[in-house]
Parts: C-alpha cells; sequence; structure tokens
C-alpha cells in the first residue's frame, strides 16, 4: 500500500541521484525570459511530460499504484 496524501498536499518528493537529475534536466524547455535570467519548466511540469511520453509507449503493469517497498499485512 502507498503512503497516504495529507489533504490540500498536490506535490511529493521523489528521491534521485544526482547525476539523474543533472540528466532530466537538460530537457527542460525555456519558459521565458526574465530581468534575472532564463526561466526554464519546473522538475514537476518536466517530470509529468516524461511520464505522459512514458505512459503513451509503454504498457500499464497493474490496475491500481504499487508501493515501493513491501509491507506487512
Amino acid at each position: 500500500m502507498m503512503a497516504r496524501r495529507k489533504a490540500d498536499n498536490s506535490h511529493t518528493t521523489i528521491s534521485i541521484r544526482w547525476e539523474s537529475k543533472e540528466k532530466f534536466r537538460k530537457h527542460a524547455k525555456l519558459v521565458k525570459q526574465t530581468r534575472n535570467g532564463e526561466m526554464y519548466e519546473s522538475d514537476a511540469v518536466l517530470f509529468d511530460n516524461i511520464l505522459s511520453f512514458y505512459v503513451k509507449h509503454h504498457e500499464q503493469e497493474h490496475e491500481t499504484p504499487k508501493g515501493t517497498y513491501p509491507s506487512k499485512s
């Protein structure tokens, strides 16, 4: 069973290696120019885009979400 989401909380934290994060951020698109420099897509937007692509091109394994680790019933 996955951890329960707290009310009014729309985001979670996913732990990834720094090497993966650097590779991941190379795919961020430029959103706009600001006074302080260039602003790129957030990690949340980038992750959603990559996940949408993955879902379109891969078969779904399960009907319900699965947790990472086994738990005692």
